[in-house]
């Protein structure tokens, strides 16, 4: 499916991650317990200092900097990376760039950020950059991941830090629309390994108030996003930041659909729910 977007959704998607990150420079700028438990078994220094690096990264490849961190072994791994090395080159990263205190990697962040959107100004959005593990993805595409991570990564250290995090509908849906789908409908390289689905087919319709209407084909070793052209076996509805924090496996799916964030209709349920237990996230 091709990136759908116009002139003012990509003003509004520049616009939300220079916004989102300097909240998340202003949550760290607070922040006197960088040593609590985030999320896994990184603390909140380990989760800022990596958003940061992402940023870092990201500011390079919508450039098509071969080398976007400056250190030749982790940018070699991260071109050839695939959802299983994730652990490691975070690790390495975070060792390369370390949290310093949150003032200092908030800025950072924020000044990444900025290059990021400025060395993209000019591009077409839709104009496609190698990314992880070989992947080809918009321009726009990586700007909205960062995004994402600004955005999930931020409520992993609120929520740690006892400290209010919302995260607006529109924003979550920029992350959807312009980061998840393409990802998922995308050349995606090495990075998920062939990770389709060796199942039976499924089409799965994701419908919201604040998002493109889309239809995911998974199965038979493929996966595609389409416009919903077709009848769907189930219909996912959803609240875009309630749908962002349960694919990205913040908040249990029972949980999820118990609090209306996400519901399920259509003739087979099921395959949605199966679906969403399954996706797998980098």
């Amino acid at each position: 499916m091709e990136l759908e977007l116009t002139d003012q959704r990509w003003e509004h998607l520049r616009e939300a991650v220079a916004g989102a990150s300097t909240r998340f420079a202003r949550l760290l700028a607070d922040c006197h317990r960088p040593d609590r438990r985030a999320v896994g078994d990184w603390s909140v220094a380990e989760t800022a200092a990596h958003t940061a690096v992402v940023a870092r990264l990201n500011a390079g490849l919508v450039s098509a900097d071969p080398a976007p961190l400056g250190v030749p072994d982790l940018d070699a791994m991260w071109r050839e990376a695939s959802f299983g090395d994730f652990t490691r080159i975070n690790s390495l990263s975070n060792e390369r760039f370390p949290y310093r205190d949150g003032g200092s990697t908030g800025r950072d962040l924020v000044e990444r950020v900025d290059v990021m959107l400025a060395r993209s100004a000019d591009l077409d959005p839709r104009e496609l950059r190698t990314w992880l593990g070989g992947a080809r993805l918009p321009v726009a595409t990586m700007v909205a991941h960062q995004l994402n991570e600004v955005l999930l990564h931020g409520f992993d250290i609120a929520e740690a830090l006892g400290a209010p995090w919302p995260i607006p509908p529109e924003e979550a849906a920029l992350a959807f629309d312009l980061f998840l789908m393409p990802l998922i409908g995308g050349d995606t390289g090495a990075l998920f390994g062939g990770g389709a689905h060796r199942g039976r087919r499924v089409l799965i319709e994701f419908r919201s108030a604040h998002t493109t209407p889309v239809l995911v084909e998974d199965g038979d070793g493929r996966i595609a996003v389409t416009a919903p052209d077709r009848a769907a076996d189930a219909t996912i509805t959803f609240e875009p930041a309630a749908l962002l924090l349960q694919i990205f496996r913040r908040t249990r799916l029972l949980a999820t659909l118990a609090s209306r964030g996400v519901s399920v209709s259509g003739p087979h349920p099921w395959a949605a729910l199966d679906y969403l237990r399954r996706t797998r996230t980098p």
